[in-house]
């Protein structure tokens, strides 16, 4: 916002000036002055490096997008459901002529929705299916993550994706550990309380203790920090944010399935297409044509 202030008494003085010169001066909009990227799709897709700290084999999905290709990394035995579901719908037809409905600027962009306007949104089996959160992957830049049902209810995916292209650095090397385990405790808890509410009911003054006692849990790790045995499991976590960055605030919340290899300036390209005010949808459509299967890369 300062640099913002400091500009105006000089654009107001080179309006004056022309008012001087000329005696009069044309108003010109911001949107006249700034093109859309999107005008300027389909781009080339570049390779990328892949930050993931675990392995696979593939498959491969390339999204053919009117914004280019993006070529995508799976793993399925890190995130078997999310994979299998992701390809199966896929291999239907489900996302062609679907958009990226969502771009947030240098963060992320969201899509999956069904490309018929006339289906509802599914899963391959017809229904939400769980999470699969601590399974070795992070939300390091470049990541295609499930975006559940798109708020933040837990075990609610079906098709809906996005990819993520933000690039912040932890300021602080504790950051990264602490937010990992405190994730990492609120999926343990839940699922006991899940657990213990199968056996029975739980009245509203159980379900209260549980929340303050997990309120404590999470306080405490501000004063006590984390065991020493979570600092060295996301160790190498942390060490890796620090040199790609991403956004660890959504790790252990959504479903990290794949890690973008070629097309990560494409998806960057889409985050910073012109948007509606209110929903940060695309003015203009950047819309999935295709998802395209794999086993292996040709280049």
């Amino acid at each position: 916002m300062r640099n913002k202030c400091k500009i105006i008494p000089l654009v107001c003085l080179a309006g004056l000036t022309a008012v001087l010169v000329t005696g009069c001066i044309k108003k010109q909009s911001y949107a006249e002055v700034s093109p859309d990227i999107a005008d300027s799709f389909p781009i080339q897709a570049e390779p990328a490096e892949n930050p993931q700290l675990v392995e696979s084999d593939g498959p491969y999905a390339i999204l053919h997008t009117t914004a280019g290709d993006v070529t995508i990394l799976l793993y399925p035995e890190q995130a078997p459901k999310a994979v299998e579901n992701f390809i199966g719908l896929a291999k239907e037809g489900y996302y062609n002529g679907s958009l990226f409905y969502y771009a947030k600027r240098g963060e992320l962009t969201q899509g999956g929705k069904p490309g018929d306007p006339e289906a509802e949104e599914r899963s391959l089996w017809g229904e939400p299916f769980e999470d699969e959160v601590d399974n070795g992957l992070y939300h390091f830049k470049g990541a295609i993550a499930m975006a559940g049902d798109g708020g933040n209810t837990r075990n609610s995916n079906l098709s809906q994706f996005y990819l993520l292209v933000r690039e912040e650095i932890p300021e602080d090397d504790r950051i990264i550990p602490a937010n990992c385990y405190m994730n990492d405790l609120m999926n343990l808890r839940l699922k006991e309380l899940e657990e213990l509410s199968k056996e029975k009911e739980l009245s509203k003054e159980e379900i209260q203790t549980f929340e303050d006692d997990l309120n404590k849990e999470i306080q405490a790790i501000a004063s006590e920090g984390i065991p020493s045995e979570y600092e060295a499991k996301y160790a190498p976590v942390a060490a890796q944010y620090r040199q790609v960055g991403g956004a660890w605030g959504l790790d252990y919340g959504h479903t990290v399935f794949g890690q973008i290899l070629k097309g990560l300036n494409v998806a960057e390209a889409i985050t910073q297409v012109k948007v509606s005010a209110e929903e940060r949808k695309p003015k203009k459509d950047v819309v999935i044509e295709s998802v395209e299967i794999v086993d292996k890369i040709i280049e």
